[in-house]
C-alpha cells in the first residue's frame, strides 16, 4: 500500500514525461503541463484506494527537482487534503514540506520502459528517485513511512 503511493507520487514526476519524444531533453514546460493536464485528472485512478495519499502527500507544499547537467526542473507544488495539485509554480516554493528529487537520466529509463511503473518502482527501491520531508516533523513522518514501507516490503504485504 505504501509502495503504491510512493509509485504513484513517483509518476508524476517520471511517467508524466511519456508524453516527450525520448531523444528531446526535457522542458520545464512539459513539467508544468503534466502537472496540470495530466496529474490532476488522473489522480483517482493513480492513487485509487490509497488511504495514506491523504495523510502522507495531501495538504503539502511540494519541491519538486528534476536534476539536468544543463541546469535543474524545480517546481512548487501545493496539494490539497486530498493529493490533487491546487497549485504550481516554477521554482523553488515558499516554505516547502516535502522534496521529491529525481534526474533527467531516471526521466528517459522510466520513458522508455515497456512498463514504466515496474521501472519507477526499481528507482524507488534502488535511491533513483528520492523523497525527504523538510523540517523535523516531515522528516519524522517520511521516516516512518519509509519504515513501514521497508517492513511490508520484507514481508511481502505489498
Amino acid at each position: 500500500m505504501v509502495r503504491t503511493v510512493l509509485i504513484s507520487l513517483s509518476i508524476i514526476v517520471l511517467v508524466s514525461m511519456s508524453c516527450v519524444p525520448v531523444a528531446s531533453a526535457i522542458t520545464e514546460d512539459e513539467a508544468v503541463h503534466f502537472f496540470l493536464n495530466i496529474y490532476n485528472p488522473l489522480l483517482d485512478k493513480i492513487v485509487k484506494d490509497i488511504p495514506l495519499i491523504d495523510t502522507v502527500f495531501g495538504g503539502q507544499v511540494i519541491h519538486i527537482i528534476i536534476e539536468k547537467p544543463e541546469g535543474n526542473i524545480e517546481l512548487g507544488a501545493v496539494t490539497n487534503s486530498d493529493g490533487f495539485i491546487t497549485e504550481l509554480t516554477r521554482g523553488v516554493p515558499e516554505n516547502p514540506t516535502l522534496r521529491l528529487i529525481s534526474n533527467e537520466a531516471v526521466v528517459e529509463r522510466v520513458r522508455a520502459s515497456e512498463d514504466p511503473v515496474e521501472e519507477t518502482n526499481k528507482a524507488l527501491q534502488n535511491g533513483d528517485i528520492h523523497y525527504e520531508g523538510v523540517g523535523v516533523k516531515q522528516e519524522i513522518g517520511i521516516t516512518i513511512v519509509k519504515i513501514v514501507f521497508f517492513f511490508a516490503d520484507l514481508f511481502g504485504v505489498i
